[in-house]
């Protein structure tokens, strides 16, 4: 996928809001989101895992990922392609502390974004891809449990985190 791609993709689908409000802007996306500085991986390990191998398991050619910088995006230069694993991932943002850096994680096939900013872990895509992801972890009411868990809104939900997990998952309810 060319950097103007890329861009395009991630222009289409979300915008540069933040928690309390939702960057989803594709029609027919949902999201799942996790606090990016209580993970090693950014995110829990098992919910990296679900999400690669539902993409693993899509008909597309396309199975490497990209990742990119938001720097490298606006700049129009291309991201870094890579297996899709944990591994690789990892590796790729440990090299000179580039985890310090805001990155986006995406699909070659346009089904899937994942954003690495400083404060959160947005996983965005598809609702079928969703869903598929969703149903290796116990549904959406477990996963939905451990999100409210991980960002821990406090008493009253000042920042309105329930409202933003709610937005991004709304898709997902039938």
């Amino acid at each position: 996928m060319a950097a103007g791609s890329s861009k395009d993709l991630l222009h289409g689908t979300l915008s540069d809001a933040q928690p309390p409000d939702s960057p989803i802007v594709a029609e027919g996306w949902a999201g799942i989101a996790f606090d990016r500085n209580r993970h090693e991986y950014f995110a829990p390990e098992d919910i990296w895992i679900a999400w690669l191998d539902v993409h693993l398991g899509r008909p597309s050619s396309l199975k490497q990922i990209e990742i990119v910088s938001f720097k490298d995006v606006e700049a129009d230069r291309d991201g870094f392609f890579a297996a899709p694993s944990l591994c690789s991932l990892h590796e790729f943002l440990a090299e000179d502390a580039r985890f310090l850096a805001d990155h986006y994680v995406l699909s070659r096939s346009s089904e899937w974004v994942v954003r690495l900013d400083q404060d959160v872990t947005l996983f965005a895509a598809k609702v079928d891809f969703v869903s598929e992801v969703l149903a290796r972890l116990g549904g959406l009411t477990d996963v939905m449990a451990r999100m409210v868990e991980d960002f821990d809104p406090g008493t009253g939900d000042p920042v309105g985190l329930n409202g933003f997990l709610l937005e991004i998952t709304k898709g997902l309810r039938s």
